[in-house]
């Protein structure tokens, strides 16, 4: 049976003064070529951006802010579930999946200068939004109740995703489960970095391990999590038993070793004191 791996169902932190428009802007077209580097129009969230910022001081709380922009966002852009949709996608055709719709949410709440973190869990990132009035948790993937503004029932969810159980399948599907445990706040280029490794699983289901190589490696160079090294293990072993040819076999087999000597090498290097 051939191993299916999930995509990231996706928290990062806003510690920084909100993005600039030029920030934004340039933040929306990674985000977007972590699918295909070709050109990208982001007028249209800009122009809703626009609105909510022109929005933001009619409310007298940031809660009611907030749920403004958790329902407007939805409205407009988070249309369609889909487990491999990519961020460009989320913007242009409304297919989303937990990790483009956490993304689009963390760039929205860090331009608007909101107080927020992302996590990211084994097969689930979410987002955490900080207010006078508490913590708001928003689900991307739930429009009716993804807007969770009471402890006790934030606290039951977070306990929900630290729980690592895989979906249900028929037998021709076996979902791989990860031999660590995730629960990491992450930044928004690490963000970036896990969208690419999203590409890299879409890519390997579909049995395209040149793409997958590709992928897994900037996502490696943006946020080498315990995930890519777990999922460089498998690509190894993938392509080591393959029937490709040699040449092709070595080139593949160099890029994933040269990935994980890199995360060797840079860990070895951040252990090194200096007084």
């Amino acid at each position: 049976m051939a191993i299916f791996f999930l995509p990231i169902l996706a928290m990062a932190q806003g510690s920084q003064p909100g993005l600039s428009n030029s920030q934004f802007s340039d933040y929306l077209t990674a985000y977007s070529h972590t699918e295909n580097p070709s050109s990208f129009s982001g007028d249209g969230i800009e122009h809703f951006m626009t609105k909510l910022s022109a929005k933001k001081e009619t409310f007298k709380s940031e809660k009611m802010f907030l749920g403004y922009v958790f329902t407007k966002t939805h409205q407009r852009f988070l249309k369609e579930f889909q487990e491999y949709a990519t961020f460009q996608q989320t913007l242009t055709k409304g297919r989303y999946n937990c990790l483009t719709g956490t993304a689009l949410y963390a760039l929205i709440l860090e331009h608007l200068d909101l107080r927020y973190q992302i996590i990211e869990t084994n097969h689930h990132i979410f987002l955490l939004a900080e207010t006078n009035d508490g913590k708001i948790l928003f689900e991307a993937t739930d429009p009716l109740n993804g807007f969770v503004s009471s402890d006790p029932e934030i606290e039951k969810r977070i306990e929900t995703y630290k729980k690592t159980n895989l979906p249900q399948t028929g037998t021709d599907k076996m979902y791989y489960r990860f031999n660590v445990e995730l629960f990491n706040p992450i930044d928004l280029e690490e963000l970036q970095g896990l969208l690419h490794y999203n590409q890299a699983v879409e890519a390997y289901n579909r049995k395209d391990l040149s793409s997958s190589i590709n992928h897994l490696e900037k996502a490696a160079r943006l946020y080498y999590s315990p995930r890519i090294e777990e999922f460089s293990k498998i690509l190894h072993l993938t392509v080591f038993e393959s029937k490709l040819d040699q040449s092709s076999k070595e080139n593949f087999l160099r890029k994933i070793q040269s990935l994980r000597n890199n995360r060797a090498q840079a860990v070895a290097s951040a252990s090194v004191k200096s007084y």
